[in-house]
């Protein structure tokens, strides 16, 4: 039976190989799986991450608008969701109901449009009415501005004769002319956009009509 020694050069080439073999060995099974695994977490952690500054920037934006709801309903004003297309019977039932006491009053308004800044319908319109006092047209102004129906007055005009020089005594001497925009929410159809919330009125004292 032959037998074979291996010298003292061949053993420490055998070791090395053997050495070799496990480094290898460790790196496929150990190292390359803590690798990926230290980037699976990384990719989590960078994850976590955005999803807490989305959050942080959506908390930001909901308190900003809790400011602004809150500010807004300090001075009197109440935020109410835009009304859907097409809200002209409703719209038409308050003002005919709110104007119904006047001697006399006119409404008419444009055809609708998409405005693709905001992505909500405008209604512009205009409405005159006569009133027996000036605090009666105020209270009427008011009574739209801040109504159930978002609207923004683009123009205000109050003639009040009994302030005039020679007036005469009409029996309605306070004429009011309103040039405003009422918004509402579009349909799906008409743009991507749906949910807006409007503050209900406006500040109607840089009117220059409005204090007199």
């Amino acid at each position: 039976m032959l037998t074979y020694t291996f010298s003292k050069r061949e053993k420490i080439m055998l070791a090395v190989l053997a050495l070799v073999g496990l480094v290898v060995l460790w790196y496929q099974l150990v190292f390359s799986n803590v690798q990926r695994r230290l980037q699976e977490l990384d990719g989590q952690i960078a994850s976590t991450q955005d999803e807490l500054v989305v959050s942080q920037t959506q908390g930001a934006t909901v308190s900003k608008m809790k400011e602004v709801v809150e500010e807004y309903e300090k001075q009197g004003y109440k935020p109410v969701l835009l009304p859907s297309y097409d809200n002209t019977q409703n719209l038409m039932a308050y003002l005919n109901a709110l104007l119904g006491a006047t001697p006399d009053y006119d409404i008419s308004f444009e055809a609708p449009v998409l405005n693709e800044e905001d992505s909500t319908v405008h209604r512009s319109g205009t409405i005159s009415f006569d009133t027996n006092t000036y605090a009666e047209a105020r209270s009427i102004v008011e009574s739209i501005a801040r109504g159930p129906y978002p609207c923004q007055v683009d123009a205000l005009g109050i003639t009040d004769k009994t302030k005039q020089k020679n007036s005469s005594k009409d029996k309605a001497p306070v004429t009011t002319n309103l040039q405003l925009t009422f918004f509402e929410k579009p349909t799906k159809d008409m743009a991507t956009q749906s949910d807006k919330n409007e503050p209900e009125g406006q500040d109607l004292s840089k009117m220059k009509d409005w204090n007199k």
